[in-house]
């Protein structure tokens, strides 16, 4: 420590003063971000909109301000629930604000932006087993969701656009408006609306008054893992719902057409054979049939074998108006 500089010091103790979420004021976001200058918007969801913005010390930081809207309930969703938990793969929430005029909540910046651009324009030309292993490493910050934290938190909206990775491309869960704590020995909770997004959302998370469990985030992270087995080749208009694709291939002994046709290479067959078959087990229509998250991570890493998955009876969800089960 005696040759710690004054600045190297209040660097620490700004590091120190950000270890837990703290309130910043409606003034401090306006220097963070410049003045939520439109030149450092990152992005628009229907939450609000995001920037990129820095701290004193020069530590990057993004902060999310949330429309008028949505404030209370979204607000309270994130800060409570990244304020309980604490893990390598979930976002670190470094604070918020919540004062006349703005609400807002501040985060660690991730340096390569959402899995979803990585996986649909792979600017890095990145090979097919690092998707894989952001997909492993993802199903790891679930399982915690799930299972290792005093509460159980339900996340409703995994997909890969809330996967954020940083500069050495490793994921963190982000977007927790929707989410919900539970106490563990609670079994099930019941929906006052739909949630979720469509083609990620699990069947029973479109029909009001139904019990979800933690098992609709299952489903959920088995439609990514769908995208990832297709290294993020877009879908052409008329074509085929993919997943359904994957089970007819497998069902008929054929999955390594399927992987094949996916550009997947020869060396990595056997985990994209995994993959498929894991995605396929999240993907039940019946949400007892999916295994847990922690049981997707051991199979994922290849720690227990993985059986061959039952007909998932695969459904299809329009804007959330109808349901077509594929059979």
């Amino acid at each position: 420590m005696g040759n710690a500089s004054p600045e190297s010091i209040r660097a620490f103790l700004s590091d120190l003063a950000i270890g837990q979420p703290r309130a910043f004021s409606h003034a401090d976001i306006k220097i963070y971000t410049p003045d939520l200058s439109k030149s450092i918007k990152i992005k628009s969801d229907q939450f609000g909109d995001v920037y990129k913005g820095q701290f004193r010390d020069g530590k990057l930081i993004t902060v999310k301000v949330l429309t008028v809207d949505v404030v209370e309930d979204i607000f309270m969703s994130e800060v409570k629930i990244l304020s309980n938990a604490s893990h390598r793969n979930l976002v670190k929430l470094y604070g918020y604000c919540f004062e006349h005029g703005l609400k807002a909540v501040v985060y660690e910046y991730m340096e390569n932006g959402s899995f979803d651009k990585l996986l649909y324009q792979n600017p890095h030309k990145i090979e097919w087993v690092k998707f894989y292993n952001i997909a492993t490493e993802t199903a790891k910050g679930l399982a915690y969701l799930h299972e290792g934290c005093d509460k159980q938190i339900i996340h409703y909206d995994i997909k890969v656009g809330n996967v954020l990775l940083d500069s050495k491309f490793s994921p963190k869960i982000a977007d927790f408006g929707i989410s919900k704590l539970i106490e563990k020995d609670r079994s099930h909770i019941t929906l006052t609306e739909t949630r979720g997004t469509p083609g990620y959302a699990a069947p029973e998370m479109w029909k009001e008054r139904s019990r979800v469990t933690c098992k609709c985030d299952v489903y959920s992270f088995g439609m990514m893992l769908f995208e990832v087995l297709r290294m993020g080749i877009n879908k052409e208009e008329g074509q085929d719902w993919f997943p359904p694709q994957v089970w007819d291939k497998f069902n008929k002994g054929q999955l390594d057409d399927i992987i094949e046709a996916c550009g997947i290479n020869e060396k990595y067959k056997e985990k994209a054979r995994i993959l498929s078959k894991v995605a396929l087990w999240c993907s039940q229509f019946v949400p007892e049939d999916r295994p847990s998250m922690s049981n997707v991570v051991k199979m994922l890493e290849m720690q227990i074998p993985v059986k061959d998955p039952t007909d998932p009876l695969l459904v299809s969800i329009s804007q959330g108006a109808s349901i077509t089960t594929h059979q």
